[in-house]
């Protein structure tokens, strides 16, 4: 489905927050590890700035967003407060428990959140959100599910890709064009709900 049909439109528009998965959809799922001088193995990662941009836009117009990964790295807190998101898991196998907890926590339901995977892992996750989400690397299972399939790959700015076409959805996109234009915009900045091991 293309993002002008009306069913990407009205989902987009009820969505309070937009969470993610980070390998193959943040990044281009490749894992790079190095050794330091105390010999522990340390990941590093590679981000678009153009999917955090887009991160943050949506924050700034009040679509709150958060990572949802079953991996662990100290470089997804130090990304996820600098784009000002609400809410990080990590350690998360069974990805559908965070929904459950951001329900049971803080109120916000299924239908007003959406949900960007990849894998056969965020399955669970992209049949239970309101707006489901895929990217081109994503698995034909993961495609079938999503109501918006990105044509850019992970790691290649298809963040950004969906983050543009919510906020056209929703009308902001002009807004965030005129503020960044006029200096208006500013980086959000929210406090990071950490949450490991659901």
């Amino acid at each position: 489905m293309t993002p002008d049909n009306p069913l990407f439109t009205e989902k987009a528009k009820k969505i309070k927050l937009l969470l993610t998965d980070v390998d193959g959809v943040m990044t281009d799922g490749k894992l790079s590890f190095f050794t330091d001088a105390q010999g522990t193995a340390r990941e590093v990662k590679h981000f678009e700035s153009l999917d955090g941009m887009g991160l943050m836009f949506l924050t700034y117009c009040g679509v709150q967003t958060g990572i949802v990964s079953k991996g662990a790295s100290n470089t997804l807190e130090f990304w996820a407060k600098a784009l000002g998101m609400s809410y990080l898991f990590y350690n998360t196998s069974v990805k559908h428990r965070a929904l459950e907890f951001l329900q049971k926590e803080y109120g916000i339901r299924p239908e007003e959140t959406a949900f960007i995977g990849d894998d056969l892992i965020d399955l669970g996750l992209l049949a239970r959100v309101g707006l489901p989400l895929a990217v081109a690397n994503s698995v034909p299972e993961a495609k079938k599910l999503a109501v918006y399939t990105s044509p850019r790959h992970g790691g290649d700015a298809a963040v950004r890709d969906i983050a543009e076409q919510i906020l056209r959805a929703r009308g902001e996109w002009d807004r965030v064009v005129a503020d960044n234009m006029s200096g208006v915009f500013q980086n959000p900045q929210r406090e990071l709900c950490i949450v490991k091991g659901l």
